[in-house]
């Protein structure tokens, strides 16, 4: 009896082991905090769950910054290719993830870290037992650790992973007349077996390197795919929007378009299905052939070319809500929330007969849920953002929060076939709330829209229905607008645009763009002139903020504090300067403009003020740097340095 319990006990574990729980997850860690000490390779063996069936698999990459010994060890947190390996015993290694460091030389002050989100559900069949990893980090300073982690979800996948085999792995060169890219990128015999119904290639391109064109970080190239000699596809190799990264600001370039990558983002491969022109246990010729291009050849491109096979789709009518985009405490989101009108989610069709139809149940955790039903025509495995109509009554309570939402309905079929992934809730905070009358103040610097030959800088202000009810566009160039706005009790989102996508106050300015300037956007009461909100001006393409007007006054403190104060605007400034004063009570005031020697070259005078703006000539200046003083009847003196460029 005894043996007999054993065994009994022991058929359990197995049988644990090997049939799916789902919804489970298990988490595995393969770095915690490794320390990024020197270039190259980091090999480590982790243990992954055998006989499992995952219905998703996510990578965990983690980024942080330690403090540095000093010397012999230099630190710079730069923006460094860094790449995942898996090492599976008798396959392919092959890469899974690729990530671009971030500009971070003030992460370590900020104590500021990042989880980027990766989906390697590609890689099931390879991803169990004792598995050998490689993280490669090409950065030459130090200065980031890496935690990484797998996230595994037991359940049904929308197919089942079979294989992943290498096509092109390497670093190859561009442009070099005496070694052709192309003699790396020659044309393969390529199968994959049956039972594989889907069968892709996924591409992760970036290009680096930099030659008299600065290819390939900074040239628009393009590949094309043959398939048994005939092209069926063409790609840009370019990211394009990289001004509009959510992880901003960064210390360095980062808002600049490039080969396909932007410093601190995920390089996200390029997928090509190809199993409509292509048959399992046949072979078939594959050839990636790049755009023509003749330097000196110091360019070069990362490829990670993979041939993914998968089983027949395990379900027909089935929808999975991937991601929540807002509302959520994301960083991956950053520049959506908090939002506190439109709900937006990833939706993806995991079944192969076409969504036309989704009602949605949604709302904050002890709230009454709202329903909307989204209609469209969405194909099996294609994705797309959902925005749900405006929700203000969702978010009332204007405190943190767990958000939900949930699939109702598929095709006017209550449920689906998978209710495992119909799911998703996330951690939201408050929406900052303001005064309903105020002051938009913008002043300009000098960068000038081609298009428009105005500005680069503009704003808006929608309403929760997103009705524009304000802007300033096409300003001129080293202006100052104030335009008072009073709003009803509501939901409200503020935009701020920069057609450059290199904002309006960025560091790199007098390197990258000659003489443009400092832009500012700020808030300013409306009743008793001073600012309470300031807009940073490293914005790359954009700045979106929500926030609220309530029914009742609210109690916002002066951003300043209980101090006199003085701005002045543009610096550098051209033929105009503004001086911005804001003072506690009434006061007279002189404004005083000194060379360096304390030379007076420019006096004014102003009556009784508590807040005001003063708008100089200063064309007659000389070009250079200047003390702007600003004495007030108490005796007290506000200094500020400006550079007049003529």
């Amino acid at each position: 009896m005894k043996r007999i319990f054993s065994i009994l006990i022991l058929l359990q574990f197995i049988s644990n082991d090997i049939f799916s729980n789902p919804g489970d997850t298990t988490w595995v860690t393969i770095y915690n905090q490794r320390k990024l000490t020197y270039y190259g390779d980091y090999d480590t063996t982790s243990t992954l769950p055998t006989g499992k069936r995952y219905r998703k698999i996510r990578l965990h990459y983690i980024l942080g910054t330690y403090s540095c010994p000093g010397n012999p060890q230099y630190c710079g947190s730069w923006d460094y290719t860094t790449q995942l390996f898996a090492k599976p015993p008798g396959e392919d290694t092959v890469e899974i993830a690729r990530v671009i460091t971030p500009y971070a030389t003030n992460w370590l002050s900020q104590n500021k870290k990042h989880d980027y989100v990766i989906d390697v559900t590609d890689y099931a069949p390879i991803l169990q037992g004792n598995l050998g990893f490689r993280f490669g980090y090409q950065g030459y300073s130090y200065g980031f650790h890496i935690t990484l982690k797998l996230e595994m979800i037991e359940g049904v996948p929308v197919m089942d992973a079979l294989r992943a085999k290498n096509i092109y792995n390497g670093y190859f060169p561009y442009g070099n007349p005496g070694n052709s890219i192309e003699n790396y990128l020659s044309s393969k015999t390529c199968s994959y077996a049956a039972p594989t119904t889907k069968a892709f290639l996924k591409n992760s391109i970036s290009g680096h390197g930099a030659d008299n064109t600065n290819c390939a970080e900074f040239c628009n190239k393009y590949y094309q795919l043959n398939i048994n000699n005939n092209q069926i596809a063409q790609k840009q190799i370019w990211r394009s929007d990289c001004g509009l990264n959510h992880v901003y600001p960064q210390t360095g370039t980062w808002l600049y378009e490039r080969a396909n990558w932007c410093p601190g983002a995920v390089v996200w491969p390029i997928y090509h299905d190809i199993s409509g022109i292509t048959s399992a246990n046949t072979n078939f010729s594959l050839d990636i052939n790049m755009q023509p291009y003749t330097d000196n050849g110091s360019a070069g491109y990362g490829f990670a070319s993979q041939l993914i096979s998968y089983s027949v789709a395990n379900h027909v009518r089935d929808v999975s809500i991937e991601d929540i985009v807002a509302p959520t405490n994301d960083p991956n989101y950053f520049r959506n929330n908090i939002n506190c009108a439109n709900p937006i989610i990833k939706l993806r069709n995991t079944g192969t007969a076409t969504a036309t139809q989704v009602v949605f149940s949604y709302g904050l955790t002890g709230m009454t849920p709202l329903t909307y039903t989204w209609t469209g025509s969405l194909a099996f495995l294609a994705e797309s953002e959902i925005t749900f109509p405006p929700s203000v009554s969702v978010f009332t309570n204007n405190t943190s929060a767990d958000f939900s939402v949930s699939v109702v309905s598929v095709n006017g079929v209550n449920g689906d076939e998978d209710l495992f992934n119909n799911i998703y809730r996330s951690k939201t905070g408050a929406v900052i709330t303001y005064p309903n009358k105020f002051a938009v103040i913008l002043t300009t610097n000098n960068s000038t829209d081609p298009g428009t030959l105005k500005n680069e800088t503009s704003w808006k202000l929608f309403d929760e229905n997103n009705n524009l009810i304000a802007s300033r566009t096409n300003a001129n160039n080293l202006s100052v607008y104030i335009d008072t706005v009073n709003l009803q009790p509501g939901c409200y989102k503020f935009s701020i645009d920069d057609s450059g996508c290199d904002g309006f106050s960025w560091w790199a300015y007098q390197y990258y763009n000659p003489n443009p300037g400092t832009g500012t956007v700020r808030f300013d009461y409306a009743v008793f002139p001073s600012t309470f909100a300031y807009f940073p001006g490293d914005i790359g393409c954009n700045y979106t903020q929500y926030f609220r007007v309530n029914p009742a006054p609210t109690d916002i403190k002066k951003l300043s504090g209980n101090k006199n104060s003085a701005d002045i605007y543009p610096n550098p400034a051209g033929s105009t300067l503004y001086v911005h004063i804001d003072l506690n009570e009434e006061s007279s005031s002189e404004i005083m403009i000194t060379d360096l020697t304390g030379r007076v070259v420019m006096e004014r005078r102003t009556a009784s003020i508590r807040n005001n703006f003063e708008k100089l000539d200063v064309s007659e200046l000389a070009s250079g740097s200047y003390l702007v003083h600003v004495l007030l009847k108490n005796g007290e003196t506000i200094t500020k340095k400006v550079i007049i460029q003529h």
